[in-house]
């Protein structure tokens, strides 16, 4: 795999166990319960299941439509983790609202959202090495919010959203371990 891709993987599964990590630290018996305002751990889990699964999907269409004499080939090796900013994506002060298509499921238990998640990352790196080797920073697409990013921009976004969600759901945690 394309050092660019390879860079973004590890990212990906740096974020990943950030989440996870961030999941045991809430009770079970409270995974399922909606805060006022917000979202229950397994409903967290189930939005980033639903936006790994929309951005594998733009990865994947993108790349299937090109005939393979137009694939450009990515030459450059420098990282690509730069180019969205980490601290505004992380920062949680600034509520964002999620588009419909990736607004979780509010009744899913936290194994079903867990599993799911696990199939969309599955899904995810199989259209990563579907795009092994091309130059993803040539073709973008328009986020909701931060309006376009290149393919690059979108991988990178999913590992600091995973953060920003992880963020959130250790704050479940705190709030429910308050007297």
């Amino acid at each position: 795999m394309h050092v660019r891709l390879q860079e973004i993987e590890q990212f990906l599964a740096e974020r990943r166990v950030e989440v996870l990590t961030a999941v045991v630290t809430v009770p079970d018996p409270e995974h399922a319960t909606m805060p006022a305002g917000t979202w229950s751990v397994a409903a967290i889990v189930d939005h980033l299941r639903l936006t790994e699964t929309s951005v594998s999907k733009i990865l994947h269409v993108t790349v299937s439509r090109l005939a393979d004499g137009a694939r450009p080939l990515e030459t450059d090796t420098g990282s690509v983790l730069h180019r969205l900013d980490h601290a505004t994506l992380a920062n949680r002060d600034r509520r964002v609202e999620a588009p419909p298509m990736v607004q979780p499921r509010t009744d899913v238990a936290l194994p079903v959202a867990l599993a799911g998640l696990e199939d969309s990352r599955a899904a995810l790196l199989g259209s990563m090495r579907e795009a092994d080797g091309i130059a993803l920073g040539n073709f973008s697409y328009p986020h909701p919010v931060l309006g376009p990013l290149d393919l690059y921009q979108w991988l990178v976004f999913l590992g600091l959203h995973e953060s920003r969600h992880a963020s959130q759901i250790r704050e479940l945690g705190e709030t429910r371990s308050d007297p």
